[in-house]
Parts: C-alpha cells; sequence; structure tokens
C-alpha cells in the first residue's frame, strides 16, 4: 500500500529547489549568513498527485507502515505548501523511549487528543531509583527499543528504493530528551525535593542515563549511518548530530542548573555535538547553557515568556544560531542596533 505514496512523494521532489534548500541551511548551519534573520528559501509548491490518509497517532504506535506513512505524509504536506523547511521522518514514540528501558510503564493517551505517548513515573520512589542505578545498563532490545530499531530498519529500507527520498528527506534520531528530563519522567515531581534532601542519588542517575543515552544513540547512528554532521530539529537544521531537550530545567534556579543540568548536556554534547531545545523560560539559565563546546543552536518556544534581549546576547551575539518563533518582543529588538544573522524565525 504504501508504495504508491512514496512514488508519489519521490516524484515531486525537485533536486534543485532540494539543493538550493539544503545549501542554504548549511550555509546558516555554519554561521556564512548574511544581514539576517535567516530566511530560507521557499519551495514552489508541490501537491500531491493523490490523497494521503490522515493516519492518527495511536494507529501510528500500533502499527510501524502507518507510523512510516504517517511520517513520509508530513513531508508530502510540506512539498504541498511550499515550505522553507528541511524534510525529516523520525520513529516518532513521544517522550518515553529512554525511560521505557528502565521499566517506566508508557501510558496511551485517549483517541480523541490525538497525541504522543507519555510515561508514568517508577513506583518507589527514591528506594526504586537506588536499584535502579546499582544495576546494569538495560539491553537494546527492552523498553521501545524493538519498534524503534524497527522503524530505522524500515527507513534504511525506504532510502535504498529511493534515491531522492534517500538524498533530501533526513532521518532524525527519536525523541531521547535529555538527561534531566528523563530523570523527572523516571523519578516524578519528587525529584525536586530529591535535589536537596538525595543530591548523591540524582548525580549517580544522570550519569548512569548519559551512559545509556550513549549506548542507545551509538547504536541508532550505526544503524542509520548519517552522511554528514548536521541535524535538523523539526526541519530546522544546526551542527551536530543531537537535539537535547531541557524543558524540565525551567524549573531550577541558574545554580542547580549548573549542578544538574549543564554537565551532563555537556558530556553529550562534546561528544555529538547538536542543539538544546527548551519550552517555557531559559533566559536565567542562558548565559550558562551556551557554555557547552559542542553546542551550535538553542531551539526554543514561547520568546514571550523570556527576557529576549537576554537570550539574544548569549546565543547570538555568542555565535550560537537561535531557531525561535516569531513575536512582537522580538520584532521590537530588531529594530534597534541588532539584525542578528544567527537568529532564525518560524
Amino acid at each position: 500500500m504504501i508504495d504508491r505514496y512514496l512514488n508519489d512523494l519521490e516524484n515531486r521532489l525537485d533536486p534543485e529547489q532540494e539543493e538550493a534548500l539544503l545549501t542554504a541551511w548549511i550555509g546558516f548551519a555554519d554561521g556564512k549568513v548574511g544581514a539576517g534573520p535567516f530566511e530560507p528559501p521557499k519551495r514552489v509548491p508541490a501537491p500531491p498527485g493523490l490523497d494521503w490518509p490522515d493516519i492518527r497517532i495511536n494507529d501510528a504506535l500500533a502499527d510501524e507502515e502507518k507510523m512510516l506513512l504517517s511520517q513520509f505524509k508530513l513531508c508530502s504536506d510540506q512539498l504541498a505548501s511550499g515550505s522553507g523547511l528541511l524534510l525529516s521522518v523520525r520513529a516518532n514514540y513521544g517522550v518515553g523511549i529512554i525511560p521505557s528501558f528502565f521499566g517506566a510503564e508508557p501510558f496511551i493517551m485517549p483517541e480523541h487528543m490525538n497525541c504522543l505517548p507519555n510515561v508514568k513515573p517508577l513506583a518507589g520512589g527514591s528506594r526504586t531509583i537506588g536499584k535502579l542505578v546499582s544495576a546494569a545498563l538495560p539491553d537494546l532490545d527492552q523498553g521501545y527499543g524493538p519498534r524503534v530499531f524497527r522503524m530505522a530498519e524500515l527507513y534504511r529500507q525506504v532510502r535504498a528504493r529511493y534515491p531522492r527520498i534517500a538524498r533530501y528527506v533526513r532521518v532524525d534520531h527519536p525523541d531521547c530528551q535529555g538527561p534531566f528530563d528523563i530523570v523527572e519522567l523516571l523519578w516524578g515531581s519528587d525529584v525536586f525535593l530529591s535535589l536537596f534532601d538525595e543530591p548523591e542519588l540524582v548525580h549517580a542517575l544522570l550519569d548512569r542515563l548519559c551512559c545509556f543515552y550513549i549506548r542507545f544513540m551509538d547504536a541508532w547512528f550505526a544503524a542509520m549511518m548519517p552522511t554528514d554532521n548536521y541535524h535538523a530539529y523539526f526541519g530546522r537544521l544546526h551542527r551536530g548530530r543531537i537535539t537535547l531537550r531541557d524543558d524540565s530545567a525551567m524549573n531550577l534556579s541558574p545554580e542547580m542548573c549548573r549542578t544538574f543540568v549543564h554537565p551532563y548536556d555537556a558530556r553529550l554534547l562534546d561528544r555529538y555535538g547538536g542543539a538544546i531545545h527548551f519550552c517555557g523560560r531559559g533566559d536565567h539559565y542562558m548565559a550558562d547553557m551556551v557554555r557547552s563546546k559542542g553546542l551550535s543552536a538553542i531551539d526554543m518556544s514561547q520568546p514571550h515568556l523570556n527576557d529576549m534581549k537576554r537570550i539574544l546576547r548569549a546565543t547570538v551575539d555568542q555565535g550560537i544560531n537561535l531557531h525561535t518563533v516569531n513575536d512582537p518582543s522580538i520584532d521590537a529588538l530588531l529594530g534597534s542596533d541588532h539584525t542578528w544573522p544567527r537568529l532564525s524565525l518560524r
């Protein structure tokens, strides 16, 4: 069934346009930009030659071919709209992929919500976390592992048969969150008390999670064999191979971020290079966040919740690209003393 949709996508990919778009994004990722903000070229809209099905998230979670089709439909929609984002797909199982290896139970959202699943924190609190820290690292055939790596195999098969898709549709790594986000997913909100009551146990868990993250990501890259040193996070390109998520860090003070977040992010960014994404407010820890030598970009939402001048000074003024949402708070700054060429607005 899926072949006719992949043929449709393959035939609508225009190499000239896709090469121009990729060249522009690589230039931005490498800092070879003009006055800014960066605006990628837009494709000429290419409507589909057949009706692509709308696949519900829960249906995709239960069926690998539907997962594959739902991901490539996103690419079809971008071609139809004339988007300037790069095309990408992934094994789209939500935030609980890494926690699932450690025994966290996924829960599927109600059908009417059409949302990705989450996971339940482990029962037993600190006692369970202590046992987890003392145990051997999980094998990759646990939790979501079999489904994630089966999706890698399916994407490899598509690449082998469709040269334009292989060239212009990037296969991103799954949503692996960031070390501290995973801690909260496993431990629950009690972790914020444990930062004070048992910091050594929090550090021990963070260390174990970094070790497993490396095991998982090395296996993922061995399976997918990236051809360059860039990563497209929802179509926005940056240097390096990963995107960490630090949504939970917004709940911490700058001092706590320096202790429990940034050292572990830096460990992974030093190995792979990449970007950090966060939602909510992050201006209070931004100056520390950008010190990781492997960091090339920040991707953020909700600029209206942040002191954007403070964030821009810590990122684009220091040679770090910033991807964010266009917002009046940014428009006012752009009209002042900077054009910020390392800024990408969506």
